[in-house]
């Protein structure tokens, strides 16, 4: 593909433009199944005479369904990427992802739940990855870092738009009434039905707007075995994605006990809460295409941003649990999202570049990582936060810490060679 010049092309590309949009819905899916879950997952397990704690239980599950499948599916998806070309993944799946949301809307089971959460998944949870490897092969090496902070950005604001959308969608059932009958529709089940308008409306926009550009991967000759995970490649991605992994962890794990903390030791509303979810994913959002497009006259070097915000939001983690004061506590998340806002897309731009031709099976390799460190997180917040309730937010900071003593090495390593040349 022809590289795009950057800021003045790229944004106003219609392809670029659907990719960001197709993100956008993609997350907001995601974001808005969180709030109504628990809800959904209760009327039917007690439809179905099952007790209460059986709710948390099945809830922890379908929760996982997604990153599980993210861990096991992702590199193999992002090598059929490379392979056969994005588009047609990317319909496919934004076909799963309509398919996923309907299915769960129409759900009177749990069973029903169930396979709509698997299948959904299946055919759907390598959409981000996918998305990442067409930006990638449409933007220059210079250009890659602007370019995935702009699909964070896209990542970011559906995850904050998602809970909003649910939220007023699930105030009332809503009744159809025409000369065949009348419907009723749970209002529980409202924002699945929306978002699989939504999302049919992208995979239309996607099916004309995008290119078939059907890639070939050189191969050795004498050679037929694909190999997913080359060790030439672990190699090189060994550091990258430690750091993405670990980045991945303490996010989902602050998101997971920020509002266990909130309310159980500080006592603060339902509301704050929010609001503290919502500086997050405000500050990602806003900050990643700024902290890209202009990080490099305050810090000129990708190597140095990461290290940063690395240790920016280890730090601000661990002055989370120490925090009481409400201002203080939004302002410390703030500098946590930041700090995130500085290592995520210049991770991301970095395992790409490693690909080469082949960015969706490097994306794919990272896409697995960030599923584990996705469901380690809930896992290991909660478990820390019944053992203390600071432990989650100190783990996480100590955690950060650590892993920028990788990316020291890094930097040192580069400094070495250039000296020896």
């Amino acid at each position: 593909m022809t590289h795009i010049p950057w800021m003045r092309t790229v944004m106003l590309n219609k392809e670029f433009g659907i990719l960001l949009l197709a993100l956008l819905v993609v997350m907001t899916g995601y974001g808005a199944l969180l709030p109504v879950l628990p809800f959904f997952v209760e009327r039917l397990a007690l439809a179905e005479g099952l007790s209460e704690n059986s709710v948390l239980l099945h809830f922890g599950i379908l929760t996982a369904i997604y990153p599980a499948t993210i861990v096991f599916t992702a590199p193999f998806w992002g090598h059929v990427s490379d392979k056969v070309g994005h588009k047609p993944l990317i319909v496919i799946g934004l076909a799963g992802f309509v398919l996923m949301q309907l299915l769960t809307g129409l759900s009177t089971t749990l069973f029903m739940l169930y396979v709509a959460r698997i299948v959904g998944s299946l055919f759907s949870s390598f959409l981000v990855l996918v998305i990442n490897a067409y930006i990638s092969d449409i933007t220059a090496e210079k250009e890659r870092s602007q370019a995935m902070a702009w699909s964070g950005t896209a990542v970011s604001v559906g995850v904050v738009v998602g809970p909003g959308i649910s939220g007023v969608l699930a105030k009332n059932d809503l009744h159809l009434s025409w000369r065949m009958g009348h419907f009723l529709m749970d209002r529980y089940s409202v924002s699945f039905f929306a978002l699989a308008a939504l999302g049919m409306v992208v995979l239309i926009v996607s099916l004309l707007g995008l290119k078939w550009v059907k890639k070939s991967i050189a191969s050795e000759p004498g050679k037929v075995k694909v190999r997913i995970f080359r060790r030439d490649r672990w190699k090189q991605l060994t550091v990258l994605l430690t750091l993405s992994l670990t980045i991945q962890l303490a996010i989902t794990m602050f998101e997971t006990t920020f509002s266990l903390y909130a309310r159980g030791v500080s006592n603060y509303p339902a509301a704050f809460i929010g609001v503290g979810l919502l500086v997050c994913g405000g500050v990602m959002a806003v900050f990643q295409p700024l902290v890209v497009n202009w990080g490099n006259r305050l810090i000129p070097h990708v190597s140095a941003q990461i290290l940063y915000g690395f240790l920016t939001a280890g730090t601000a983690l661990m002055l989370l649990a120490v925090t009481q004061e409400s201002a203080l506590i939004l302002l410390t998340i703030g500098l946590f999202a930041l700090g995130a806002s500085l290592a995520i897309p210049n991770l991301l731009a970095a395992v790409s570049l490693k690909g080469g031709n082949s960015p969706g099976q490097v994306l794919g390799i990272q896409s697995a990582f960030n599923g584990v460190g996705q469901i380690i997180g809930p896992l290991a917040g909660t478990g820390l936060y019944a053992v203390a309730e600071p432990a989650p937010f100190i783990t996480g900071g100590m955690l950060l810490l650590t892993a920028s003593l990788l990316q020291v090495k890094v930097i040192l390593k580069t400094k070495s060679l250039l000296n020896k040349t």
